[in-house]
């Protein structure tokens, strides 16, 4: 994982599109965001087995649009807490 931590509001851009995100509709990077927090999911792979993955939210593109990994973005610019 890498080592920037990204806070809600932080304006991101969408370098690559990893596999697993190639799930969800994407435009071709490079693409601007805003950074909107990270969503963990639950997925039941049996009756007794279940695990726990971590995707995050980014408004692009005048939509709310999801990666699955940190490795996706890049930071442009940090929101201002002024």
């Amino acid at each position: 994982m890498p080592s920037q931590n990204y806070n809600i509001g932080d304006l991101v851009e969408i370098i690559i599109i990893a596999e697993s995100t190639a799930y969800f509709p994407w435009a071709k990077p490079p693409v601007p965001g805003i950074y909107m927090g990270a969503i963990e999911t639950t997925t039941f792979s049996g009756p007794s087995k279940k695990e726990k993955s971590m995707c995050y939210k980014v408004w692009s593109l005048g939509k709310i649009r999801y990666v699955s990994t940190l490795e996706e973005l890049k930071l442009l610019a940090p929101i201002d807490r002024d």
